[in-house]
């Protein structure tokens, strides 16, 4: 497969999402430390973060299929805006695990705990919202419209228009 002939958005949205799965690995995601004892960390794949970065893989595999398998989806569904919404759905799971993260009961008094994300959850988010610009992107460009998602319920899909109203009585 030629590289060149894949949509520039897909392209970026799956390096992104390598990128993120890279960094999902790091114990450098949330960490506490104790003042005069260290610190203690964990990776992204703990408590409901896992859960995001399941459906950052999920976006990343859909990706992957809008770039080398495209036309095996159906037509007249938003497939990239609704990569982009899981996509989008992860990263929020991810900031909020992140600034959310527990000390695990280390808070004694006197004791001065510094809890938060690390510099792997930075260059995380970065990511992981750098594949949902570009999944939107890619939707946008293939001619998908936000508006699709509130015709997807028409039995001819997103493009058929409602029908007329009935004549006045």
């Amino acid at each position: 497969m030629d590289l060149k002939a894949v949509n520039k958005n897909d392209l970026g949205a799956m390096i992104a999402g390598v990128v993120a799965l890279f960094f999902s690995f790091f114990s450098y995601y949330a960490r506490a430390s104790v003042k005069g004892f260290g610190s203690a960390g964990t990776s992204a794949w703990d408590s409901y973060a896992t859960l995001a970065m399941l459906l950052i893989l999920v976006a990343l595999a859909a990706a992957a299929v809008f770039a080398f398998a495209g036309q095996v989806l159906p037509a007249g569904v938003p497939w990239r805006l609704i990569a982009a919404g899981v996509a989008g759905l992860g990263t929020l799971l991810l900031i909020l695990r992140a600034f959310t993260y527990s000390d695990g009961g280390a808070g004694f008094s006197g004791v001065d705990v510094s809890v938060g994300p690390g510099w792997s959850a930075y260059l995380l988010f970065i990511s992981t919202i750098a594949m949902t610009v570009f999944l939107v992107l890619g939707g946008l460009g293939a001619g998908q419209k936000f508006s699709d998602f509130q015709n997807l319920g028409n039995k001819g899909g997103p493009s058929t228009p409602p029908p007329p109203p009935p004549p006045p009585a």
